[in-house]
Parts: structure tokens; sequence; C-alpha cells
């Protein structure tokens, strides 16, 4: 996998994510939608707190 490809896959998965999360916030209602929702708004929010929390842990290096 070349470089970039690497560099750029993680912010577009979670633009991704959180692209489908409003998409389906707006389309639908209640039910699977709203699971749906959560769970892809979720995950770049899980994300950071992840990063942030390793970063914490090796001295903010």
């Amino acid at each position: 996998m070349s470089a970039l490809r690497r560099q750029w896959l993680w912010p577009i998965a979670l633009a991704a994510s959180t692209l489908c999360g409003l998409l389906s916030a707006l389309a639908g209602e209640g039910g699977l939608w709203w699971l749906l929702c959560w769970v892809a708004l979720g995950v770049p929010l899980v994300t950071i707190a992840l990063c942030v929390a390793r970063r914490r842990s090796s001295g903010g290096r």
C-alpha cells in the first residue's frame, strides 16, 4: 500500500462513517435508523478518545 493511501485511509473512513450517520439521521425515523445513526456517529468520537488516551499514556509525544 502506498504511503499516500495509508495516510488518508482512516480520515476517509471516518468521514464516510460521519456522512452515513448524518444521512441515516435525516432519512429514518426511529428504530434501526437511530441505532445506525448513533453507531455511525459514535465511531469517530471513540476513535478520537482512543487517540487522545494513547497520546496521554505515551507522555504527550
